[in-house]
């Protein structure tokens, strides 16, 4: 990545590449779910500097999915993210 950025995983969809972030605790302000700066920032210069699309995966919501340990439910909830419906 030439912004210098990690990435936690790269998908290609429909031929466009696209970031995508688990963003846990610590990338938020104390309990809350405001981003800290340093997230803001990340998420502003990856598609400014390397073009690709950042989608964010809040811990809270992927903790909800793993209560019910559903995964059909997890695969839909990231088809969803990325831009693929149940139809692709």
């Amino acid at each position: 990545m030439d912004s210098g950025y990690r990435i936690d995983a790269l998908v290609e969809v429909n031929k466009k590449t696209i970031g995508v972030e688990v963003d846990g605790p610590f990338h938020f302000i104390g309990r809350s779910k405001s981003p800290l700066g340093r997230t803001i920032l990340k998420r502003r210069q990856v598609p400014s500097i390397d073009g690709i699309e950042l989608i964010s995966v809040p811990y809270w919501e992927w903790n909800k999915l793993l209560l019910g340990k559903d995964q059909a439910k997890k695969q839909e909830y990231l088809r969803k993210l990325v831009g693929l419906g149940l139809d692709n």
